[in-house]
């Protein structure tokens, strides 16, 4: 078992009965507070956490009656002195509510942990309040004992010579010019051309070399728009 962290005089552990209450002995310090007193501490074990208060007390007059209780486990990166604060709820447990001048004794609670990432945190043991709207904290032990996670290494990634696949590119050959040549094609190639007539083609045929397309719209009966609509389908 994990040892339990304590606060407090003296090092006992608390036993597992359940807390009962009981009358304050003494006149209140403080007569609007709710304390923890006396040994508080944590105990981890794997996914479980058992919380610790010796005594949760009421100083209020005896005719209050405190809102809803809740102990709490923290875990903040920085240290606590009151008011609002960011950290990670580790464990927590709803109990109830006290009478003003009573106390609740041998608290202890067996909860779900929740544990926090990588980091050096500062575990705090918080004794909230519901106040309608959300709980305030009315009291708190912070632990001197850093509770620290270590970040798990990456694993580490072999390649096996199995999985290693070689994939040869061959070289890409330039692409074909399909195009038909019109300074090397037949008349009967050049005449298939949809929108030529034969004429024409006999045309194009007696006037190469064609050099540009200067000298093929000087072909009679090649016209721009004639140009424009086999222009895909043919080359110099």
């Amino acid at each position: 078992m994990a040892p339990l962290v304590s606060s407090g005089p003296g090092a006992a552990t608390p036993t597992m009965n359940m807390p009962s209450t009981a009358l304050l002995n003494s006149a209140p310090q403080n007569s609007s507070s709710l304390t923890l007193s006396g040994t508080n501490g944590y105990s981890i074990h794997g996914d479980r956490v058992i919380l610790s208060a010796s005594e949760i007390s009421s100083h209020r007059s005896a005719d209050n009656l405190s809102g809803s209780l809740s102990l709490e486990l923290w875990a903040l990166d920085r240290p606590y002195f009151g008011g609002d604060f960011d950290g990670v709820a580790l464990a927590g447990v709803q109990i109830g509510r006290v009478q003003g001048q009573h106390l609740l004794v041998n608290n202890q609670y067996d909860l779900p942990f929740t544990a926090p990432g990588a980091g050096t945190w500062i575990l705090t043991l918080m004794l909230r309040e519901w106040e309608g709207q959300g709980f305030v904290t009315r009291d708190h032990v912070q632990f001197a004992q850093p509770y620290v996670v270590e970040r798990k290494a990456a694993a580490a990634v072999q390649a096996q010579a199995d999985n290693v696949i070689t994939v040869n590119f061959a070289a890409a050959e330039p692409p074909v010019d399909r195009r038909l040549s019109l300074n090397e094609a037949s008349r009967a190639e050049i005449a298939a051309i949809k929108g030529v007539s034969k004429k024409l083609a006999e045309a194009i045929v007696a006037a190469r070399p064609l050099a540009s397309t200067a000298d093929l719209l000087a072909v009679k009966g090649m016209g721009p728009k004639l140009l424009e609509k086999i222009r895909t389908l043919v080359r110099l």
